[in-house]
Protein backbone atom coordinates (compact mmCIF):
# COMPACT_ATOMS: atom_id res chain seq x y z
CA UNK A 1 0.00 0.00 0.00
CA UNK A 2 2.51 2.19 0.91
CA UNK A 3 4.59 1.34 -2.49
CA UNK A 4 1.11 2.71 -4.49
CA UNK A 5 1.14 5.75 -2.82
CA UNK A 6 4.72 6.71 -3.59
CA UNK A 7 4.33 5.92 -6.77
CA UNK A 8 1.47 8.38 -7.26
CA UNK A 9 3.11 10.87 -5.48
CA UNK A 10 5.96 10.36 -7.71
CA UNK A 11 3.60 10.59 -10.41
CA UNK A 12 1.92 13.67 -9.20
CA UNK A 13 5.29 15.36 -9.21
CA UNK A 14 6.40 14.82 -12.65
CA UNK A 15 3.59 16.59 -14.11
CA UNK A 16 4.42 20.23 -14.50
CA UNK A 17 3.43 22.59 -11.95
CA UNK A 18 0.45 24.39 -13.86
CA UNK A 19 -1.18 20.66 -13.95
CA UNK A 20 -0.89 20.18 -10.39
CA UNK A 21 -3.02 23.57 -9.75
CA UNK A 22 -6.43 22.87 -9.29
CA UNK A 23 -8.22 25.32 -11.71
CA UNK A 24 -11.11 27.19 -10.36
CA UNK A 25 -13.89 27.26 -12.60
CA UNK A 26 -14.85 31.15 -13.63
CA UNK A 27 -18.59 31.83 -12.73
CA UNK A 28 -20.37 33.37 -15.61
CA UNK A 29 -20.26 37.23 -15.43
CA UNK A 30 -23.28 38.64 -13.43
CA UNK A 31 -25.36 40.70 -16.25
CA UNK A 32 -26.38 44.35 -15.09
CA UNK A 33 -30.15 45.12 -15.37
CA UNK A 34 -31.62 48.22 -14.23
CA UNK A 35 -34.56 48.37 -11.77
CA UNK A 36 -36.21 49.71 -14.24
CA UNK A 37 -36.74 47.01 -16.47
CA UNK A 38 -37.59 44.45 -13.59
CA UNK A 39 -40.99 43.38 -14.17
CA UNK A 40 -40.86 42.10 -10.65
CA UNK A 41 -41.02 45.28 -9.87
CA UNK A 42 -43.92 47.33 -9.35
CA UNK A 43 -45.19 50.76 -9.43
CA UNK A 44 -45.16 50.73 -5.90
CA UNK A 45 -42.03 49.68 -5.32
CA UNK A 46 -39.78 50.89 -2.63
CA UNK A 47 -37.10 51.32 -5.69
CA UNK A 48 -38.28 54.12 -6.95
CA UNK A 49 -39.49 55.68 -4.23
CA UNK A 50 -37.52 58.70 -4.65
CA UNK A 51 -38.04 58.96 -8.25
CA UNK A 52 -39.41 62.12 -9.44
CA UNK A 53 -40.18 64.23 -12.59
CA UNK A 54 -40.55 68.11 -13.47
CA UNK A 55 -41.49 70.45 -15.85
CA UNK A 56 -38.10 72.81 -17.12
CA UNK A 57 -40.29 73.96 -19.80
CA UNK A 58 -43.22 75.26 -20.10
CA UNK A 59 -42.96 76.64 -16.80
CA UNK A 60 -46.46 76.97 -14.51
CA UNK A 61 -48.68 79.94 -15.85
CA UNK A 62 -46.85 80.55 -19.07
CA UNK A 63 -48.48 82.51 -21.78
CA UNK A 64 -47.09 81.48 -25.22
CA UNK A 65 -47.62 82.86 -28.78
CA UNK A 66 -47.22 79.68 -30.70
CA UNK A 67 -49.64 76.78 -31.00
CA UNK A 68 -46.22 74.34 -30.83
CA UNK A 69 -44.53 74.27 -27.07
CA UNK A 70 -41.52 73.10 -26.65
CA UNK A 71 -41.55 70.45 -23.48
CA UNK A 72 -38.50 69.52 -21.39
CA UNK A 73 -38.61 67.16 -18.58
CA UNK A 74 -36.36 67.03 -15.53
CA UNK A 75 -36.40 63.33 -14.64
CA UNK A 76 -34.36 61.82 -11.20
CA UNK A 77 -33.91 58.73 -10.01
CA UNK A 78 -36.13 56.85 -12.77
CA UNK A 79 -34.15 55.58 -16.32
CA UNK A 80 -36.70 55.96 -18.84
CA UNK A 81 -35.89 54.52 -22.55
CA UNK A 82 -34.74 51.25 -23.41
CA UNK A 83 -30.84 50.41 -22.10
CA UNK A 84 -29.98 48.35 -25.22
CA UNK A 85 -32.31 47.98 -28.62
CA UNK A 86 -35.46 45.43 -28.02
CA UNK A 87 -35.62 45.84 -24.12
CA UNK A 88 -38.09 47.28 -22.16
CA UNK A 89 -38.60 50.87 -22.23
CA UNK A 90 -40.10 52.69 -18.93
CA UNK A 91 -40.97 56.21 -20.23
CA UNK A 92 -43.16 58.98 -18.84
CA UNK A 93 -47.01 59.62 -20.14
CA UNK A 94 -47.67 63.08 -20.64
CA UNK A 95 -51.56 64.12 -20.59
CA UNK A 96 -52.49 67.05 -22.69
CA UNK A 97 -55.84 68.52 -21.10
CA UNK A 98 -57.69 65.22 -20.26
CA UNK A 99 -56.79 63.75 -23.46
CA UNK A 100 -55.39 60.31 -24.12
CA UNK A 101 -51.80 60.03 -22.75
CA UNK A 102 -48.76 60.82 -24.60
CA UNK A 103 -45.43 58.67 -24.72
CA UNK A 104 -42.25 60.30 -23.97
CA UNK A 105 -39.66 57.60 -23.88
CA UNK A 106 -36.50 59.85 -24.37
CA UNK A 107 -34.83 62.33 -22.05
CA UNK A 108 -34.39 64.95 -25.09
CA UNK A 109 -36.77 68.22 -25.39
CA UNK A 110 -40.27 67.13 -27.29
CA UNK A 111 -42.21 69.77 -29.54
CA UNK A 112 -45.89 69.09 -28.52
CA UNK A 113 -48.00 70.65 -31.48
CA UNK A 114 -51.98 70.83 -31.91
CA UNK A 115 -53.15 73.39 -28.84
CA UNK A 116 -55.49 75.62 -29.53
CA UNK A 117 -55.93 79.13 -28.40
CA UNK A 118 -56.64 79.12 -24.65
CA UNK A 119 -55.93 77.71 -21.43
CA UNK A 120 -54.60 74.06 -21.16
CA UNK A 121 -52.88 72.09 -18.59
CA UNK A 122 -49.92 69.68 -19.42
CA UNK A 123 -49.46 66.38 -16.44
CA UNK A 124 -46.55 64.30 -16.70
CA UNK A 125 -46.54 60.65 -14.90
CA UNK A 126 -43.58 58.10 -14.50
CA UNK A 127 -44.65 54.77 -15.46
CA UNK A 128 -43.53 51.00 -15.73
CA UNK A 129 -42.64 49.95 -19.12
CA UNK A 130 -46.38 47.97 -19.23
CA UNK A 131 -48.10 51.50 -18.71
CA UNK A 132 -48.42 50.58 -14.66
CA UNK A 133 -48.07 54.37 -13.18
CA UNK A 134 -45.21 55.04 -10.64
CA UNK A 135 -46.23 55.77 -7.11
CA UNK A 136 -44.00 57.74 -5.68
CA UNK A 137 -44.57 60.95 -4.07
CA UNK A 138 -42.82 63.25 -6.39
CA UNK A 139 -43.86 60.86 -9.92
CA UNK A 140 -46.38 63.38 -11.00
CA UNK A 141 -45.88 67.01 -12.51
CA UNK A 142 -48.18 69.67 -13.88
CA UNK A 143 -47.93 72.82 -15.58
CA UNK A 144 -50.45 75.61 -16.48
CA UNK A 145 -50.52 77.37 -20.24
CA UNK A 146 -51.63 79.41 -22.09
CA UNK A 147 -51.85 80.14 -26.20
CA UNK A 148 -52.53 82.98 -27.38
CA UNK A 149 -53.49 86.27 -25.93
CA UNK A 150 -54.69 85.85 -22.13
CA UNK A 151 -58.59 86.79 -21.23
CA UNK A 152 -59.04 89.08 -19.17
CA UNK A 153 -62.22 89.27 -16.38
CA UNK A 154 -64.59 87.17 -15.91
CA UNK A 155 -64.39 85.09 -19.39
CA UNK A 156 -60.53 84.65 -18.89
CA UNK A 157 -61.52 83.50 -14.87
CA UNK A 158 -64.40 81.48 -16.20
CA UNK A 159 -62.16 79.62 -18.90
CA UNK A 160 -59.31 78.96 -16.33
CA UNK A 161 -61.28 77.25 -13.91
CA UNK A 162 -62.96 74.77 -16.44
CA UNK A 163 -59.42 72.84 -17.02
CA UNK A 164 -57.15 74.46 -14.62
CA UNK A 165 -57.52 72.30 -10.64
CA UNK A 166 -56.84 73.65 -7.60
CA UNK A 167 -52.72 72.93 -6.90
CA UNK A 168 -53.78 72.20 -3.76
CA UNK A 169 -56.89 69.81 -3.63
CA UNK A 170 -56.72 66.82 -4.72
CA UNK A 171 -56.36 65.76 -8.15
CA UNK A 172 -56.71 62.04 -10.16
CA UNK A 173 -55.38 62.05 -13.07
CA UNK A 174 -56.60 58.96 -15.44
CA UNK A 175 -53.72 57.04 -16.69
CA UNK A 176 -54.71 53.54 -18.20
CA UNK A 177 -56.76 52.70 -19.92
CA UNK A 178 -55.33 55.03 -22.71
CA UNK A 179 -57.51 55.16 -25.53
CA UNK A 180 -57.30 56.51 -29.13
CA UNK A 181 -54.69 58.64 -29.89
CA UNK A 182 -55.82 62.45 -30.21
CA UNK A 183 -55.82 63.22 -33.53
CA UNK A 184 -55.27 66.77 -33.06
CA UNK A 185 -51.84 66.59 -31.07
CA UNK A 186 -48.76 66.25 -32.34
CA UNK A 187 -45.64 65.18 -29.74
CA UNK A 188 -42.28 64.91 -31.90
CA UNK A 189 -38.77 65.02 -30.72
CA UNK A 190 -36.79 68.23 -31.36
CA UNK A 191 -33.08 67.19 -32.59
CA UNK A 192 -29.85 68.73 -31.85
CA UNK A 193 -30.23 70.86 -34.73
CA UNK A 194 -33.18 72.95 -33.66
CA UNK A 195 -35.14 70.57 -36.38
CA UNK A 196 -38.34 68.85 -35.60
CA UNK A 197 -38.16 65.15 -36.13
CA UNK A 198 -41.72 63.76 -37.55
CA UNK A 199 -43.51 61.15 -35.56
CA UNK A 200 -45.54 58.83 -37.17
CA UNK A 201 -49.17 58.39 -36.51
CA UNK A 202 -48.87 55.08 -34.62
CA UNK A 203 -51.56 53.04 -32.85
CA UNK A 204 -51.55 53.10 -28.89
CA UNK A 205 -48.48 51.04 -28.20
CA UNK A 206 -48.88 47.43 -26.59
CA UNK A 207 -50.90 47.00 -23.33
CA UNK A 208 -52.33 50.42 -23.47
CA UNK A 209 -55.58 49.61 -23.20
CA UNK A 210 -55.44 46.50 -21.47
CA UNK A 211 -58.70 46.19 -18.98
CA UNK A 212 -57.04 47.65 -16.35
CA UNK A 213 -57.88 50.73 -14.63
CA UNK A 214 -54.73 52.62 -13.10
CA UNK A 215 -54.08 56.67 -12.18
CA UNK A 216 -52.26 59.29 -10.23
CA UNK A 217 -53.54 60.32 -7.06
CA UNK A 218 -52.19 63.37 -5.73
CA UNK A 219 -53.34 65.56 -2.29
CA UNK A 220 -55.29 62.42 -0.97
CA UNK A 221 -55.40 59.47 -0.49
CA UNK A 222 -57.65 56.50 -0.82
CA UNK A 223 -58.93 54.10 1.54
CA UNK A 224 -62.04 52.71 3.48
CA UNK A 225 -62.02 55.55 5.72
CA UNK A 226 -60.30 57.86 3.24
CA UNK A 227 -61.07 59.20 -0.23
CA UNK A 228 -62.06 56.89 -2.65
CA UNK A 229 -62.17 56.51 -6.86
CA UNK A 230 -65.26 55.57 -8.53
CA UNK A 231 -65.29 53.67 -12.07
CA UNK A 232 -68.35 53.12 -14.02
CA UNK A 233 -67.44 50.92 -16.85
CA UNK A 234 -70.31 50.99 -19.81
CA UNK A 235 -73.04 52.81 -17.34
CA UNK A 236 -71.94 50.00 -14.59
CA UNK A 237 -70.58 51.08 -11.56
CA UNK A 238 -67.95 49.05 -10.13
CA UNK A 239 -67.37 48.72 -6.15
CA UNK A 240 -65.72 51.50 -5.16
CA UNK A 241 -62.08 51.94 -5.28
CA UNK A 242 -59.83 52.00 -1.71
CA UNK A 243 -56.31 50.85 -2.59
CA UNK A 244 -53.63 52.78 -4.69
CA UNK A 245 -53.18 50.08 -7.23
CA UNK A 246 -54.18 49.06 -10.80
CA UNK A 247 -57.53 47.40 -10.80
CA UNK A 248 -58.67 44.91 -13.20
CA UNK A 249 -61.48 45.06 -15.54
CA UNK A 250 -63.07 42.11 -16.77
CA UNK A 251 -64.85 43.46 -19.85
CA UNK A 252 -65.05 41.37 -23.39
CA UNK A 253 -63.33 42.64 -26.18
CA UNK A 254 -64.71 45.20 -27.99
CA UNK A 255 -64.97 49.03 -27.38
CA UNK A 256 -65.96 50.21 -24.67
CA UNK A 257 -66.63 53.30 -22.38
CA UNK A 258 -65.11 54.27 -19.19
CA UNK A 259 -65.80 57.45 -16.52
CA UNK A 260 -63.42 57.61 -13.68
CA UNK A 261 -63.70 60.08 -10.48
CA UNK A 262 -62.83 61.11 -7.02
CA UNK A 263 -65.16 60.68 -4.00
CA UNK A 264 -63.98 61.72 -0.41
CA UNK A 265 -65.14 60.10 2.64
CA UNK A 266 -68.21 60.93 2.46
CA UNK A 267 -69.09 60.00 -0.68
CA UNK A 268 -69.51 63.24 -2.45
CA UNK A 269 -67.55 64.28 -5.65
CA UNK A 270 -64.46 66.20 -4.69
CA UNK A 271 -64.80 69.04 -6.87
CA UNK A 272 -61.82 70.11 -9.08
CA UNK A 273 -61.34 70.38 -12.46
CA UNK A 274 -59.95 67.71 -14.33
CA UNK A 275 -60.98 65.26 -11.87
CA UNK A 276 -63.52 63.14 -14.02
CA UNK A 277 -62.67 61.35 -16.81
CA UNK A 278 -64.56 59.75 -19.66
CA UNK A 279 -62.78 57.65 -22.45
CA UNK A 280 -63.73 55.31 -24.92
CA UNK A 281 -60.84 52.26 -24.84
CA UNK A 282 -60.48 49.17 -26.86
CA UNK A 283 -59.81 45.81 -24.82
CA UNK A 284 -56.78 44.02 -26.73
CA UNK A 285 -56.84 40.54 -28.18
CA UNK A 286 -55.55 38.48 -24.55
CA UNK A 287 -52.85 37.41 -26.71
CA UNK A 288 -50.39 40.17 -25.79
CA UNK A 289 -47.87 39.35 -23.26
CA UNK A 290 -46.76 41.21 -20.21
CA UNK A 291 -46.69 41.81 -16.55
CA UNK A 292 -50.19 40.99 -14.67
CA UNK A 293 -51.71 43.33 -12.69
CA UNK A 294 -52.75 41.22 -9.92
CA UNK A 295 -50.02 42.61 -7.23
CA UNK A 296 -49.39 46.22 -6.69
CA UNK A 297 -45.28 45.47 -4.84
Amino acid sequence: MKHALLVVLAALLALPAEARVRKKRKRPAAVATRAEDDPRRRGGSPAFARSSIAFVVPRDLAQLDDSAVEVRLQIRGYAIGASKPGGPVPHAHLIVDNEPALEIDDAVPWALGGLSPGPHILRAVLCRPWHEVVKAPKAFAMVRLWIGPRLSGKAGRAAEAALWPNPRRPILTHVLPIGAPSKGLVLARIEQDGAQAKEPDLPPPAGANRAVVDFYLSNARVGRRGDKVRIVLDRRELPLVTEWKPQSLRPAHGTHRIVIDLLNRKGLRVTNAINETDRVFTVESPQHKGPRFSDSR
